[in-house]
């Protein structure tokens, strides 16, 4: 799971039910594929245009950070521009990547960072481990019943106080992007649009207090694209 700008407007759009590749295909091994086949064409491609909004609510975060505090990014990517920047200001960073060649990619970009290949949802950390969790257009790679899920366990990683900064689509349902940034590459990705979004972060257990909400229109090469963004603090410390 990677995002390391954004997502690329290439490619069709189509349903579960009127895709039949997806019907026969795991979503999660489209996306490891799929990443890995375009690995070093993606960093070439987004390192030079992080998303304005990426870095504000990045640098937004990092006023809220101490020096040294322990952070876990889900969907490093290549290791550029999150991964890098926050190991630059002093903090220890655990990425984590769907796609093998991603990490590899990163182990070259941010060699300092301990870096995992794994699905996110096979992770497992002690409780109250994090200062923070980041996840940079990759959450929305995951299949809409696992996001809340997503959600709880991060929260048990989170030590109180502790911060999630997320992105989200705003659309609800899944989208599979036949030819997605390169020919031949199927990509994977669904929501639960922007309430239900909003919903799992009210579920009962959830001691995650909402400190931004916003959904916001980004350049994304050519074309134009809404994700829905969150930073949130675990029981309301701030």
């Amino acid at each position: 799971m990677s995002g390391s700008s954004g997502t690329q407007s290439v490619g069709t759009d189509a349903s579960n039910e009127a895709n039949p590749r997806l019907q026969a295909t795991d979503p999660k091994t489209l996306i490891e594929h799929g990443y890995d086949q375009i690995a070093p064409a993606y960093l070439a491609w987004s390192a030079p245009r992080p998303t304005t909004t990426r870095l504000s609510y990045l640098n937004k975060l990092l006023t809220y950070l101490p020096s040294g505090a322990n952070i876990l990014e889900l969907g490093c990517g290549a290791g550029v521009p999150s991964t890098r920047s926050l190991i630059l200001h002093g903090l220890k960073v655990t990425g984590v990547d769907i796609s093998a060649a991603q990490i590899a990619l990163a182990r070259e970009h941010a060699p300092q960072a301990t870096l995992i290949h794994a699905d996110m949802m096979a992770l497992s950390f002690p409780p109250s481990t994090f200062d923070a969790v980041v996840a940079f257009y990759s959450f929305f790679h995951l299949p809409r019943e696992e996001q809340g899920m997503m959600i709880g366990r991060i929260q048990g990683w989170l030590k109180d106080g502790g911060w999630l900064l997320v992105n989200f689509h705003t659309d609800y349902g899944d989208q599979v992007r036949e030819n997605w940034f390169s020919p031949g590459v199927t990509m994977f990705s669904s929501g639960l649009g922007v309430q239900g979004n909003r919903d799992m972060f009210k579920k009962n257990g959830v001691e995650l207090t909402v400190v931004e909400d916003e959904v916001a229109v980004e350049k994304v090469g050519r074309a134009e694209e809404k994700f829905h963004w969150v930073l949130a603090v675990k029981n309301g410390r701030r």
